[in-house]
């Protein structure tokens, strides 16, 4: 073999080539996009996102071994600290509140039928009437009946038989059961792995990113990157602040008015609340059916029916409200500042192309795609890439709402908005000497 390199005697692209090119490697990477499987896609969505949320445990362990010279072995170290920090609090979690739970379902499936019993009889009371409209007369109790006769024997089946055969119904998916365990397995393997090299070289694929692209845009860059962690961080460690909130608000709301497993309703409004705009009015739906239904355990002036009910929904929509006006400012910030239409067209789109995951990452991906947007917007137009951001406004109201601003502020000071000055510009690739300040983007 030649000791010699062969040279490259090629000539140098014309602009349209180059952009030929470009868009027919954008076009196939889109093409390949589409060929990959939703599945693999959400395992790679998963992994990524439970990977930002640790990288600042990762960070926080990494800077604290300083005994450690070497950067692989202290990086390692400190994603397994941090894995063992995370499965210690998610296992005393669960054996705090798993064991409850059971219970409380216990208690439910136990009390459904008689809830069930309550409902129809309820509804009969309501329903069974005459109602006149012109010469036409029709008691909407018979025709509820009449829509609930089986068809192929001519037996009519009450609400009650009807409603729990619906409910039995429900543990037909069981039969999948070991397939999608199987399933769940082999996802949740692939999930821990990647989420094991994304948490130790996280810094590194930003450094590379930030590589890749031309020198004079390399600080662009790294301004974008800046953006989109405002979003993401407003969004998925601040909702999980709010979610915990919610769900100690809505457990000692219930609780007080003697609601049954306020337990099931504290988690269940906690998980909604990932939903933006429509999780806290269906957090609302058990507990309004249960005020309907049964007596309030701690306040004796409180029966079922539409007292009780008002009271409760008050009661969601003044928790909704105090989480609006005092928490979500200090802790989402500005960057999620969306208009709810926007955000109801983003959820149904988020569920219609990834279920569940589309649902709760609606928001920030309409978030993020703004961000991009409006830099693309700057570029073309030669306007301010990134406007600065108008303070939020906080309409003072009553000696109350001020002491509790002034001690929320104490607690909880509103995050301030980094300004461009403060971000560095790069001049060369990532090093590992550089982790620390690249992690900063990631946390």
């Amino acid at each position: 073999m030649s000791k010699h390199l062969p040279s490259v005697t090629s000539p140098p692209w014309s602009a349209t080539a180059k952009r030929l090119v470009a868009l027919g490697t954008v076009t196939a990477a889109f093409l390949f996009a589409r060929q990959v499987d939703a599945a693999a896609w959400t395992t790679i969505i998963v992994a990524v996102v439970l990977s930002y949320l640790l990288s600042p445990v990762v960070t926080f362990f990494e800077h604290h071994l300083g005994l450690l010279h070497s950067y692989e072995l202290r990086r390692t170290v400190a994603v397994l600290l941090t894995w063992v920090v995370v499965l210690g609090t998610f296992g005393l979690g669960v054996g705090l509140i798993v064991p409850a739970t059971v219970t409380q379902l216990r208690q439910f499936a136990n009390d459904l039928p008689a809830l069930v019993s309550d409902t129809e009889q309820d509804l009969q009371h309501l329903l069974d009437r005459e109602i006149t409209v012109g010469s036409y007369t029709v008691v909407p109790w018979d025709e509820l009946q009449k829509a609930f006769t089986a068809p192929d024997n001519g037996q009519e089946a009450n609400l009650t038989t009807t409603l729990q055969n619906a409910v039995l119904s429900l543990a037909n998916p069981a039969l999948g059961l070991v397939g999608g365990a199987v399933s769940l397995m082999i996802n949740l393997f692939f999930v821990l792995t990647m989420l094991f090299y994304l948490m130790r070289d996280g810094p590194l694929f930003v450094g590379y990113l930030v590589s890749v692209v031309p020198e004079s845009y390399q600080g662009d860059v790294r301004r974008l990157l800046h953006e989109l962690g405002l979003v993401w961080n407003a969004y998925l460690r601040g909702q999980l602040i709010l979610s915990l909130a919610v769900a100690c608000a809505v457990y000692l709301t219930t609780l007080i008015l003697g609601l049954p497993q306020p337990l099931l309703l504290g988690l269940l409004a906690g998980f909604l609340e990932f939903i933006p705009n429509l999780g806290p009015a269906l957090s609302q739906i058990p507990a309004l059916l249960f005020a309907l239904t049964v007596d309030s355990s701690t306040i004796p002036s409180l029966d079922a029916g539409l007292t009780y009910a008002i009271v409760v929904s008050l009661s969601y929509i003044l928790i909704q409200n105090l989480e609006a006006i005092f928490l979500v400012p200090r802790i989402l910030g500005h960057s999620l500042d969306l208009h709810p239409f926007v955000v109801l067209v983003a959820v149904l789109i988020g569920a219609s192309v990834a279920g569940v995951l589309g649902v709760v990452l609606a928001a920030p991906s309409v978030a993020t795609l703004r961000v991009l947007l409006r830099y693309l917007r700057g570029k073309l137009l030669d306007e301010e890439t990134f406007p600065a951001v108008p303070e939020y406004a906080h309409p003072p109201r009553g000696l109350v709402y001020r002491l509790i601003r002034y001690w929320l502020r104490k607690r909880f000071p509103v995050r301030s908005e980094q300004t461009p000055e403060a971000l560095p510009v790069p001049r060369r690739a990532a090093t590992p000497s550089d982790e620390a300040d690249l992690s900063d983007w990631l946390g």
